[in-house]
């Protein structure tokens, strides 16, 4: 190309410098390191080592191994679920919740930045206050969810999902760095920088109490505090994922273990127990709350989800917005979240579909909805799950037939509210 501009012989143009590799290499040389062990490192909490220690049983959670449940001695997984969601709802449980995503987003546009990634405000939150938010795609799907706290005047911290935060920190960086270049924000990750624990339970006040500090009395619902908790440095948020009386408290990652060893020492008077990953599914399910990954699966958007009032009217715009718009999302006739319990108290299967009148051209059967989450819930006795169904929130109390996976029989479930428990909100909000 440039011989034909410059009208002359590629010997006169020159080459290009020549750079490594000028020679053939092997492919094995060039990725190095990155395999075997190496290839994904996982990462762990500051309290991975007592979880290991206490009977873990582990699950990967993005690169976290996070503890599945605590087994004990002649006990199966089960049992321990079983265990570690009655002790939460009747005493005191203890999630390691450092995984979750912690994303600092400061500056004199911030406001204004989080109000375009959010589908709700974030600007007007009053300093010291939490507010629960969506964040979808330009397409309109529901990609992540999580709290908000604004820390000060000109700083929020935005909570993500665990296998999210750094998927939704490139997304701040994208936009920022690539249309939006000129708004003054600072986006900075500090996941690792802080250990942070669900204390949960009716008996979770009583705890932090004799720990001594921060006096939390008038802390509502939705609000944070920061102070010490038993000489910790800690920030508290009383925000709930369980549905109980529930306090999340971030203290610096140095001091994580150490907060969480004196949880334990402090609570064994009151039957404080560590729950994992699936006591917090089960008890998340009962609540009606959501999870990104389980109900959605980059086709939902908040209105599937009954999550409308999450959908802000007083901005002009946001990310999602006039996809929100098109013809197939502004549309009724869409699979929405219900609940569903079995007419026989049964588990129903994962991902199981329920099944419609009729067939397709290539004879499979026409389907109505599927199962989001399923669990046995030791609260309730019985099995619970919540699914998307052909508009289910006009069917309540409808019984529909769901398929298993080998087809082999069906199982019959009933279209109820997704909150199976305290849907008034009573125990969380004492």
């Amino acid at each position: 190309m440039l011989s034909n501009a410059l009208n002359t012989a590629i010997p006169n143009v020159g080459t290009t410098t020549f750079r490594p590799p000028y020679t053939p290499i092997s492919m094995a040389a060039i990725a190095g390191a990155a395999r075997d062990g190496v290839f994904q490192p996982l990462r762990k909490t500051p309290m991975s080592d007592w979880h290991n220690a206490n009977g873990a049983d582990n699950e990967p959670v993005g690169q976290w191994r996070r503890p599945f449940a605590y087994v004990r001695a002649g006990e199966t997984v089960h049992d321990a679920v079983n265990r570690e969601v009655t002790n939460a709802r009747s005493n005191i449980g203890l999630l390691d919740a450092s995984t979750l995503g912690k994303l600092i987003v400061k500056g004199p546009d911030a406001g204004k930045f989080l109000d375009m990634l959010y589908t709700n405000m974030m600007s007007n939150l009053a300093v010291g206050k939490c507010r629960y938010g969506l964040m979808c795609s330009e397409n309109g799907f529901l990609m992540d969810d999580g709290v908000v706290a604004r820390i000060s005047e000109d700083t929020w911290l935005c909570h993500t999902t665990t296998g999210g935060a750094d998927r939704i920190h490139a997304w701040m960086e994208d936009w920022l760095q690539c249309e939006w270049w000129d708004w003054k924000v600072y986006v900075a990750n500090v996941t690792e920088q802080w250990a942070q624990v669900a204390v949960v339970g009716p008996k979770a006040k009583l705890l932090l109490d004799k720990l001594g500090g921060m006096d939390l009395t008038a802390l509502p619902f939705m609000q944070w505090q920061a102070g010490k908790i038993g000489g910790f440095d800690a920030r508290v948020f009383r925000i709930s994922f369980s549905g109980e009386l529930s306090y999340e408290i971030a203290v610096p990652a140095g001091q994580g273990r150490a907060f969480w060893e004196a949880l334990i020492a402090a609570g064994e008077e009151f039957g404080v127990m560590p729950y994992g990953t699936e006591a917090l599914h089960i008890m998340r399910a009962e609540k009606g709350f959501i999870m990104i990954g389980d109900e959605t699966d980059g086709t939902v958007i908040p209105q599937d989800l009954n999550l409308h009032w999450a959908l802000s009217k007083k901005k002009d715009d946001y990310l999602g917005k006039r996809a929100h718009a098109r013809s197939f999302m502004d549309n009724p006739d869409r699979w929405r979240l219900v609940g569903l319990e079995t007419l026989d108290g049964s588990v129903l299967p994962d991902g199981a579909y329920a099944i419609a009148d009729g067939s397709n051209a290539n004879g499979q059967r026409n389907t109505q909805g599927r199962v989001t989450s399923t669990y046995h819930s030791p609260t309730l006795g019985r099995g619970i799950a919540m699914g998307l169904v052909h508009r289910g929130p006009d069917r309540m109390g409808e019984v529909i037939t769901f398929n298993t996976v080998d087809d082999a029989k069906t199982v019959a479930a009933r279209i109820v509210d997704p909150v199976f428990y305290d849907k008034e909100g009573a125990k969380q909000n004492v």
